[in-house]
């Protein structure tokens, strides 16, 4: 084991473990997100419709794209706990499994692609922002069928704790993603000029490009070589493929619970303006880019519990949980603090409408709270999923965001029933209410559930 089994064990050595395999992590994650606020860029220097049915198109696919993630991440905690007790065949069948999943995933995520395209149609908007949105979403049929099959990929090398391949892959789609924008959305290089719906076939391509270099490097690599991971290639097996869905539909629906409320957002506001949904998304996609921080340490907790669990050895992993949630909450705030610092120039540069930098000024200081609380209620989150425990996070989940934020924003944000109408900043309030009581909620769970495992474990 990578960590130190002991008390005495310095939380710096062991911090230094888990951000060496959350690092990879991290950047992959904010390679897949600068993409999108790479997009959210290139419409901004457009106009302010472009950048609002960019931004309404994009909440759109991150709904479908995070319920596909939760899903396959289903498949992490059992590879991870497969390679925790050596059966590397079992990892191999696991796989394959994956794998057909990702075929009918891949057309649902079709279907919901063209339901959202129906719900953008009847939203109180422009007709030009309506069918930039419309064309935007368009090239995401192709995307999301190979998005799943992606993800089988990605759960399987993480779930065994090799995670520079992804981070690797990601950072070159990242390139190749602002080369390809710049290219579509501005007709450069001899390409037409596409506009907002340049930026979605850009992402149609990179898609492509990732979905090869997985199939490559797991064919190839030294360290996917052992595995054989197309050897004696199985049949689908529904006892198999139900083992996945039946954690990786309540992480689904747990990740929803909150992304949702988040995208959700611009499809109530967009009655207020242009302005007003552009200022959103420069704030909100910031936002998503600096949660892939604490989202790659939830990650790395997700495979060190798995393994200890799959090594029975719950007290290292209750060790490894504690070192991870005081690293996250001092990146929390250390991004708290950058967003505070830098919010004029980050708006300025997204946007030269002064109405819009002035909205998206005032959000990053919504964001800075939201980061001190966020970043806990992920990481625990995080390991709970490598303790297999995913039904009673979605409960909490669901009520923290749902029950009791939403009605809160709600009311203060577009009613009068507490005074004045807060608009777009009531909404950030509610998701800080939110991820407040959805840290307290799973970090009570984890507790609870950690210490049953070491007791069940010493009987």
């Amino acid at each position: 084991m990578l960590f130190k089994n002991s008390h005495n064990s310095n939380f710096m050595q062991n911090a230094g473990v888990l951000a060496r395999l959350a690092g990879p992590l991290i950047l992959g994650q904010l390679a897949v997100v600068g993409m999108t606020v790479t997009d959210i860029y290139m419409a901004g220097q457009i106009d302010a419709n472009t950048l609002a049915a960019v931004q309404l198109g994009g909440s759109i696919w991150a709904v479908v794209n995070l319920i596909v993630i939760g899903i396959m991440i289903g498949n992490s905690p059992i590879i991870g706990n497969f390679w925790g007790s050596n059966q590397q065949h079992k990892v191999r069948y696991q796989f394959q499994q994956a794998l057909w999943l990702a075929l009918p995933m891949g057309v649902a995520v079709g279907g919901a692609i063209l339901g959202g395209i129906f719900i953008l149609s009847r939203l109180d908007i422009a007709p030009e922002v309506y069918d930039i949105g419309r064309r935007y979403l368009m090239p995401f049929l192709i995307t999301g069928f190979m998005f799943p099959a992606f993800f089988a990929f990605r759960s399987t090398f993480e779930g065994i704790g090799d995670t520079r391949p992804v981070m690797v892959f990601n950072l070159a789609a990242f390139l190749l993603n602002i080369v390809f924008d710049y290219a579509l959305v501005f007709g450069k290089f001899g390409f037409p000029a596409l506009g907002g719906e340049g930026a979605a076939w850009a992402t149609a391509l990179v898609m492509t490009f990732l979905l090869i270099c997985m199939a490559v490097y797991a064919q190839r690599s030294h360290t996917m070589r052992s595995l054989k991971l197309y050897h004696d290639f199985a049949m689908a097996n529904a006892r198999a493929i139900m083992s996945i869905l039946k954690l990786g539909i309540p992480i689904a629906l747990n990740i929803a619970a909150e992304i949702c409320f988040f995208a959700i957002i611009p499809l109530l506001v967009a009655h207020l303006g242009a302005d007003v949904v552009g200022a959103h998304a420069i704030a909100i996609n910031i936002d998503s880019l600096v949660f892939m921080i604490p989202l790659g340490m939830a990650q790395a907790l997700t495979i060190k519990v798995a393994h200890a669990e799959g090594a029975n050895n719950p007290k290292l992993a209750r060790q490894i949980c504690l070192v991870g949630f005081k690293l996250v909450f001092l990146l929390g705030l250390s991004m708290a603090v950058l967003k505070v610092t830098l919010r004029s120039d980050l708006a300025s540069a997204f946007s030269s409408d002064p109405n819009v930098q002035s909205i998206a000024m005032t959000l990053f200081l919504f964001a800075a709270a939201l980061s001190c609380v966020d970043c806990l209620q992920m990481a625990a989150s995080g390991a709970l999923r490598g303790y297999k425990d995913v039904r009673f996070p979605l409960l909490i989940q669901v009520v923290a965001f749902w029950g009791i934020a939403f009605p809160i924003a709600y009311s203060i944000s577009l009613t009068d029933f507490w005074g004045e109408p807060l608009g777009i900043y009531g909404f950030w309030a509610g998701m800080i209410v939110g991820a407040f009581f959805a840290g307290l909620g799973l970090l009570t769970r984890w507790n609870i559930v950690s210490r049953s495992r070491i007791q069940a474990a010493t009987v």
